[in-house]
């Protein structure tokens, strides 16, 4: 699938922006940092080695606070507020694709705050709009200030808890993610750019292979069928026919997906150190090996893709290595998270 030959056209909208992206990947931590961060002894030489690079204007928060948390939430605004100067009206959606995972967590957070009359605003992820403020957009039915897809997905929330009878969490929680996946397919393909539509498609993939892996290895007793999600570039029946094998007779036929390196990376990493973390490392190797293919193009909503993911990505592995240092995580493990 990485090797798919897109035409992506060049927009001359996006000549500078593109232009003024190529210029800061100077900001890119650089892989010898990332080991010297690895390899700090404690935190002391952690942040001394933060401090030589974009995040060292966080340092303070950093202390404060004990959490690189605070980082990461600036950095994800940081990059919502560029792209909303620069891209047009009808791209501005490209910021639910890119936060994907983001807005699924706070969209369930909604879920189960309703459900369980309760404020659960620490767990929130606050990328474009408060806690407080969605919550009350929910409950008083007032979007104007909600961006699409949102409201959509909101009130699907409000079909899902407003039906009669008992209602199984759970169950509820799978209902509200396939139907997120769905929406932000539709959403994705508004944009009209393939090599994002396929992303979101690849995503969902990936997500389902992650879900066998846990269903698997954790001996949960719930039905693929119940568990897996529409939408993707692989039929279904590819995993259902798999629900009654083994988890090496698993491994061994989804290696002959398009996914080979995540799988077998990710389930070596899984039977050694029992974290599905690993997993999600190859899984980001995958896409930004996906989204290499066009580094040759010149000015595009692919390339502002390009660089924002690896932005993104870079966040989550440093948060990954200031928690594991902070914790004391053995090294071996803490490597295998974000090599």
């Amino acid at each position: 699938m990485t090797g798919i030959p897109y035409e992506i056209k060049d927009d001359s909208h996006y000549l500078f922006t593109c232009a003024e992206l190529k210029a800061r990947e100077n900001e890119f931590v650089a892989q010898s940092r990332i080991e010297r961060m690895l390899s700090a002894a404690d935190m002391e030489e952690f942040l001394k080695v933060l401090g030589e690079t974009t995040y060292a204007s966080g340092i303070e928060s950093i202390g404060q606070e004990n959490s690189f948390e605070q980082v990461v939430i600036s950095g994800y605004r940081a990059i919502i507020d560029y792209l909303d100067k620069r891209l047009r009206n009808e791209h501005k959606k490209f910021i639910y694709v890119l936060f994907f995972e983001e807005f699924l967590h706070n969209m369930k957070l909604v879920l189960k705050s309703v459900l369980l009359e309760r404020d659960l605003e620490s767990l929130y992820i606050p990328v474009v709009h408060e806690y407080n403020s969605l919550m009350a957009a929910y409950r008083d039915q007032k979007y104007e200030d909600i961006e699409e897809p949102l409201p959509g997905i909101m009130e699907y929330i409000r079909d899902l808890t407003d039906t009669p009878g008992e209602k199984d969490p759970r169950k509820l929680e799978l209902d509200l993610e396939a139907f997120y996946m769905a929406t932000l397919l539709e959403t994705t393909g508004s944009l009209r750019r393939q090599m994002l539509t396929d992303y979101i498609k690849y995503k969902i993939d990936l997500i389902n292979i992650e879900t066998i892996y846990r269903n698997k290895q954790l001996g949960e007793e719930e039905s693929f069928t119940e568990l897996l999600h529409k939408g993707g570039s692989l039929n279904l029946k590819i995993f259902t026919d798999l629900e009654n094998e083994s988890m090496d007779y698993i491994v061994k036929e989804l290696e002959k997906t398009d996914y080979a390196d995540v799988i077998i990376r990710g389930a070596q990493r899984l039977f050694s150190d029992c974290s599905f973390s690993s997993f999600e490392r190859n899984r980001d190797l995958y896409f930004l090996n996906y989204f290499d293919t066009i580094k040759y193009s010149v000015s595009n909503l692919e390339k502002i893709f390009q660089f924002f993911l690896r932005k993104k990505i870079e966040l989550i592995n440093i948060n990954t290595l200031f928690t594991g240092i902070r914790f004391n995580v053995d090294k071996s493990n803490l490597k295998c998270k974000v090599d």
